[in-house]
């Protein structure tokens, strides 16, 4: 093998380290987006859902229906946002030490 013929080979090993690279640059970015998706949103609404089953078999107060209401609404609201968080975090940090250990193992 020539000078040349190592060099390019060299080169093409550089090059889809690069892309390799790129790839896990775009996906970590992706993960930070914030976005809801339909099991989300069903997480939402579905215990509203249990609640107006719930008002017609049993006789509830209005004032209580209410404060039943806001209380079910916040709490899925934030346990959506506190799972999906999570889960993008987790990802996330898998996603970095994956890098990580490329550039050691590219500097070893």
């Amino acid at each position: 093998m020539s000078n040349e013929d190592l060099k390019m080979v060299e080169a093409k090993l550089e090059l889809d380290r690069i892309s390799e690279l790129e790839k896990d640059k775009e996906e970590f970015d992706k993960l930070g987006a914030n976005d809801w998706g339909l099991k989300d949103f069903l997480s939402v609404v579905a215990p509203f859902g249990l609640l107006l089953i719930a008002n017609n078999f049993f006789t509830i107060e209005s004032e209580l229906f209410q404060v039943m209401c806001v209380i079910f609404f916040a709490s899925s609201f934030v346990q959506g946002m506190v799972t999906a968080e999570s889960k993008k975090t987790n990802r996330r940090i898998n996603l970095l030490l994956k890098i990580i250990k490329q550039e050691q193992s590219k500097n070893t």
